[in-house]
């Protein structure tokens, strides 16, 4: 049991010399993990790069849900329907806890395999990325139609 605690502890230390596994890891800190990695990272290293990229869609992502459901819940034209103490305010509720544990749940996921030095995408993570670009780029062609 001894032999195994202090190949644990080995495994830890060599990591934390290292410093990518360190910086990956970091970057998963909520909402300022990345925008720190970003500032501190020297090199360009991919494990680093992909999780500190990763760590920011997570965020923004939550983000987007936060504000979108604070939007529901306090603008007077849906404040009606989605406020506190009325119809639909259950709904954004089970939202925001469904969304925040799918945030915990993959940072946590993403924490780990960036201190285990492994690459790991959440799930559809490229399919949401194409679908971004792609309304994006429509966005960006209607604005340059209507120029």
């Amino acid at each position: 049991m001894a032999d195994k605690i202090k190949q644990i502890q080995q495994q830890i230390k060599s990591k934390i010399e290292n410093g990518d596994e360190l910086l990956a890891v970091i970057s998963y800190v909520p909402l300022v993990g990345w925008i720190i990695v970003s500032l501190k990272s020297q090199k360009n290293d991919p494990l680093v790069e992909f999780h500190k990229d990763q760590a920011k869609e997570i965020n923004l992502f939550i983000v987007l849900v936060y504000i979108v459901l604070w939007f529901l819940e306090n603008f007077p034209l849906f404040r009606w329907l989605f406020g506190e103490n009325q119809l639909l305010h259950p709904l954004t509720e089970t939202v925001w806890i469904l969304s925040l544990l799918g945030y915990l749940y993959v940072t946590f996921v993403g924490i780990y395999k960036a201190f285990n030095d492994e690459v790991w995408s959440y799930p559809f993570r490229e399919t949401i990325k194409e679908k971004i670009e792609e309304i994006y780029k429509r966005f960006i062609k209607n604005k340059q139609d209507k120029s």
